[in-house]
Formats: C-alpha cells, structure tokens, sequence
C-alpha cells in the first residue's frame, strides 16, 4: 500500500513541468463560426398515434426544402468540444398548409483528428424549436417544444482558416399527437480563429 502512494506521488511530481508548460499554439482551442446551406426531410410521421403512410414528397431531400443554418463553437481539444446552431429548417407546403419551423441548438461534439483543424465528429445535445402553420380559411396555430437530436460530420481544412463541413443530422419530435422524425443533410463553411 505504501509502495502504491509512493508511486503515485512519484508520478505526480514528474509529470508537474510537463502540466506546467504553457499552451503552444498548436495546443490552442479552435474557436470556429460558420453557416451552411441543408435540404431537409420529414419521415416517420404519426398522428394521433396512426402512421400517415402517404407523405408525398415530404420524405424525400429535395432542393424546394432547402434551408440554412449559422453555427459557433470551440473544440477544447482535438476530441471534445461544444457547438451552438440556429437553423432555418425550411418551409413545408402541401394541400394549402404550410409548416414554418426554426430551431436552436446546444451540442457537445466528440472528433477523431484526421489532420490539423480536420475531424470526423459525432454530436449530440438539445434542440429548441418552434413552427409557425398556417392553412385555408385563416387557420394558423404556432407550437414550441424541445427534444434531443444527433448527428455526424467530417470537417476538412481547405485553408489554414477555412474548413468546408458536412453534416447529417435528425430530431424526433414527439408534440402533443404529432411524432415526426426530421433529418437534415448540410453543407458548409466554417472559420477557424
């Protein structure tokens, strides 16, 4: 027992100088902004607990669905960081109704470095969104809510500040007796400071 602290103590006191350096630059955060055009997709959908089996073209990427989101974030280290996003998530039109929903989120990203300010990241976190609807004869109903969302992407330097970034990301919502799965596919620019 008294073998085992003596070898930790020992450890800690010849790994201090090492803990005790100042951060080079290339151990830096990556603080990064951006934005990105999508093309979203709505599947799975379920009201009043019944399957709507006929979406239309609702479940297919289409450019008419086009949407686009800002982001910041910094990547603590080359493995572990955190992320912001407002997304503009399109407009949905069929039958005289349209769906207008925004989201914000807040996301924990874990990468694996490929190069310098290049990664493979998976991220997870929390969505805040609303959706404006309107239809015939002047109905219109605006609901908010919360859910968790997730999502994949490969960031690639293409300039020692400028990364391009792709992304896949989905969002189940589950509000009141509407249960829908989004997903969203993006592409984008991000600056790295």
């Amino acid at each position: 027992m008294k073998k085992t602290g003596f070898l930790v103590i020992a450890s800690m006191l010849a790994s201090a100088p090492v803990l005790a350096e100042p951060m080079k630059d290339s151990d830096a955060p990556d603080v990064f902004v951006g934005g990105a055009l999508s093309y979203g997709k709505l599947s799975d959908l379920k009201v009043g607990g019944n399957d709507v089996d006929d979406l239309g073209d609702l479940d297919n990427f289409e450019d008419d669905r086009n949407s686009w989101k800002v982001f910041a974030g910094v990547w603590f280290t080359p493995w572990l960081g955190l992320e912001g996003q407002y997304l503009d998530l399109g407009k949905y039109k069929d039958n005289g109704v349209s769906i207008d929903p925004e989201a914000k989120t807040a996301s924990v990203l874990l990468g694996l470095p490929l190069a310098e300010h290049s990664r493979v990241y998976v991220k997870g976190g929390r969505m805040w969104w609303e959706a404006e609807t309107n239809g015939p004869l002047g109905f219109s109903d605006k609901r908010e809510g919360d859910t968790m969302f997730y999502g994949a992407g490969v960031s690639t330097a293409l300039l020692p500040v400028l990364n391009l970034r792709l992304e896949y990301e989905r969002a189940a919502f589950d509000d009141d007796n509407i249960e829908a799965d989004l997903d969203f596919a993006s592409v984008g620019a991000e600056f790295i400071f």
